[in-house]
């Protein structure tokens, strides 16, 4: 069954932070142990280990009136299957929290670009902060560097600033909520747990592994290194005689759109006919499945990914993939709203990494996947 618990790690930017007292204006001083309901006042500043945030004096006039707030998360590709629903199904569920826990209305949007485009997503968020329409937003930011200044100038501006899904670390941030693609020493590294996925599966169909290839959106992200990495790492372990196509930083890259991934695969495919095992670090393995049905080559060629949408619950249903690693986008949407809410309204100060427990899907368990996402309505779109 799928595990709804939060998980947390002290690793990254702000580390120290959730042991930082949050000082309020004409309130006393309220520590992350903290249940209260919403504080006379909005909080002042805090002190992160990057400098003090203080929060804008807007924000703060809407908090003492108790009017309702504006949280918005800035998402990558829109127009993604996958993705969005879940996201917004998270976003309303930590939005109705908020309301039961404070009593505050709060309005959640998801904004972005209809495809992957960092200079125009950086864009809106710019101009949304300059309006003065955000009062909490998270952001997804897909290529970590390129979105530090939007994230420092909008935490200098006074808007509390959460990255969801991917991190940018070294961006002066409030926390992240996601799962843990970076942290080698984590228990919940994505990269080992599809890596030691991977191995038992494996094992226990008696397939040796003696081929693979590494396959990405964007071999570039930080996010996909740590994923193929520590694939490699546990799959090399279990079969050193493997050759694996493609490497962490120079994996096969494909983008995010569909049609374009199910174009270049075939392609691909049909070069490497000797690849046994395809690992992808994101969407892309959805498609992979097709072309293994199309080519009937179900139970010769193999292959693992990430995320859940309908089309990949249909490959595990078919066979065609053996598992995918689901990182509940709703749960991260849902935990970046709660704890921005709970930083707000009652001065807690969230730890630096809010990692969410990721499950995997495989063809003998696709019947809870349905059922579970049957349940969060709209979450398939």
């Amino acid at each position: 069954m799928q595990k709804r618990s939060r998980h947390f790690s002290s690793a990254g930017a702000g580390a120290t932070a959730a042991a930082v007292l949050m000082s309020m204006v004409g309130a006393t001083t309220v520590t992350a142990a903290a249940q209260p309901k919403v504080a006379d006042a909005a909080v002042s500043s805090v002190k992160f280990p990057w400098g003090t945030f203080t929060l804008s004096s807007r924000i703060a006039t809407k908090i003492k009136d108790h009017k309702s707030l504006t949280f918005d998360m800035s998402y990558q590709d829109l127009s993604q299957p996958g993705g969005p629903p879940l996201l917004r199904a998270g976003l309303k569920a930590g939005a109705a929290w908020i309301k039961k826990t404070y009593g505050v209305t709060v309005n959640v949007n998801l904004i972005g670009t209809t495809d992957t485009d960092p200079p125009s997503q950086i864009s809106q968020i710019q101009s949304l902060t300059s309006a003065g329409q955000l009062d909490c937003v998270g952001v997804e930011p897909v290529t970590p560097g390129a979105f530090e200044n939007v994230i420092n100038t909008t935490m200098a501006a006074g808007v509390p600033v959460f990255t969801v899904n991917t991190d940018s670390p070294a961006s002066h941030r409030i926390a992240y909520s996601g799962v843990d693609d970076t942290d080698s020493a984590s228990p919940l590294w994505t990269g080992k747990i599809a890596g030691n996925f991977t191995v038992n599966w494996a094992k226990q169909n008696h397939i040796n592994l003696s081929t693979a290839a590494l396959i990405t959106g964007d071999t570039t992200a930080s996010w996909a290194q740590g994923r193929m990495q520590g694939w490699e790492n546990a799959v090399k372990a279990a079969f050193p005689g493997i050759k694996i196509t493609g490497s962490p930083t120079n994996a096969y890259t494909t983008g995010y759109t569909p049609a374009t991934i199910e174009t270049d695969m075939q392609a691909y495919i049909t070069g490497h006919p000797s690849i046994q095992f395809y690992f992808d670090s994101d969407w892309g393995a959805a498609e992979i499945a097709q072309l293994i049905g199309k080519e009937h080559e179900k139970g010769k060629v193999f292959t693992l990914g990430f995320n859940v949408d309908s089309t990949i619950l249909d490959d595990l249903q078919a066979g065609t993939m053996v598992g995918t690693i689901d990182q509940r986008y709703d749960l991260q949407a849902e935990n970046y709203v709660k704890a921005c809410g709970q930083f707000l309204l009652s001065g807690t100060v969230p730890p630096s990494g809010d990692y969410v427990d990721p499950s995997i899907w495989t063809p003998a368990n696709v019947g809870q996947a349905t059922k579970l996402y049957d349940s969060i309505p709209g979450s398939l779109g």
